[in-house]
């Protein structure tokens, strides 16, 4: 489907539908000026009706063309504008054939069967667009009330109320696959927004909303795969939240979670948008997977994130080191052919060690 919602009513159902409608012009209209060329009991059509049939043609396969040109594009840009003049343009030519077929054969019932067989290919192609759907029937209602109520010698009201009716068909049609059309759509929404939900669910960390464990892998491989035959490096910043066991024993489990919010949002700040990716490892520790060009920018990377956490000013009696929450960190640089799990651990071993050290700080 090819919908453009901002622009309302002006839209129609898709491009394949209005092809078809252009097709059936030609059909028509082709049927219209052949069906007597090999009978010798049928009259050839007046020149009046083969100009009008051939103007039809004429105007399907220009506008046929240009959709076969466009193709998706059809809602947007300069012929979505033109499209109303395009339908009106063809409702006109219709009733005028139509009329013009009255008048030649001196046979109301012919209208009203013509307009019928164009009317019902019409809704079902501008079923979405009122507008258009308006546009293109209104100078064939008029023609056939003009037939009915001008040129019969003698006024049927059963034959109106026959107009009437079928009329009602063909647009209460319209509101039917005019629903159908709003429950799909409905549907489509719903299937996308469980589908983003799900996405949500195996990438991000439900809490912090920082990927989780699971996505650290293919970001990994995706990295890998960037560096070949790239002089940048990739690191991994392994960090953990000093004494956060006592955090939560101090201010509970809400609080604990409360923090680890915060500190997820101080690492977000303190990272380059288009080379560094956090991740919530599992608890209270967080990983950072970086492309820079040296140990330097790592550094202060890990230095903004120091930083951004001492002046949120997260309270932490608890701790042994400070008033404030803190955050020690180990670094490790990839190597060729070293896994992640083994990246993982170079990195877990430079935390251990800034630990050791004393907490609350870097070490590579």
């Amino acid at each position: 489907m090819d919908i453009n919602h901002s622009t309302g009513e002006s839209v129609i159902t898709s491009t394949k539908g209005y092809m078809w409608f252009l097709s059936l012009n030609i059909i028509f209209c082709a049927w219209l000026l052949l069906r007597g060329t090999h009978r010798s009991d049928v009259e050839d059509l007046p020149l009046m009706l083969q100009i009008l049939c051939g103007c039809i043609i004429a105007l399907s396969l220009i506008n046929l063309l240009i959709t076969v040109k466009i193709k998706k594009n059809i809602n947007d840009g300069f012929y979505h504008k033109l499209l109303p003049f395009v339908v009106l343009a063809f409702g006109l030519l219709w009733s005028v054939l139509f009329l013009n077929f009255t008048l030649y054969y001196q046979n109301p019932l012919i209208t009203l069967m013509l307009t019928v067989s164009v009317l019902l290919p019409a809704t079902i192609t501008f079923y979405i667009s009122g507008r258009l759907l308006l546009l293109f029937s209104a100078p064939l209602v008029v023609c056939l009330l003009y037939v009915e109520f001008f040129l019969q010698d003698k006024f049927s009201v059963a034959q109106v109320v026959g107009a009437v009716i079928m009329l009602m068909v063909i647009y209460s049609a319209r509101y039917i696959l005019l629903e159908w059309y709003q429950r799909v759509q409905r549907s489509e929404y719903e299937k996308n927004i469980l589908i983003k939900k799900l996405v949500q669910q195996a990438h991000y960390d439900a809490l912090t909303g920082l990927f989780n464990r699971l996505s650290m892998t293919s970001f990994f491989e995706e990295c890998v795969s960037a560096l070949a035959g790239n002089k940048k490096k990739l690191f991994m910043i392994v960090m953990d939240i000093d004494f956060f066991k006592q955090y939560n024993d101090m201010y509970g489990h809400v609080a604990g979670d409360k923090c680890l919010i915060k500190v997820s949002q101080c690492i977000e700040k303190s990272l380059r948008k288009d080379s560094d990716s956090a991740f919530r490892f599992g608890g209270e520790e967080f990983v950072v997977l970086t492309v820079c060009d040296d140990i330097s920018q790592v550094k202060a990377i890990s230095h903004r994130i120091q930083h951004n956490i001492a002046h949120a000013h997260i309270a932490h009696k608890g701790s042994r080191i400070s008033s404030v929450l803190t955050i020690s960190q180990g670094i490790a640089q990839w190597q060729e052919g070293m896994t992640l799990e083994a990246l993982v651990e170079k990195a877990d071993q430079q935390l251990y060690k800034a630990k050791e050290q004393g907490r609350n700080r870097v070490n590579y």
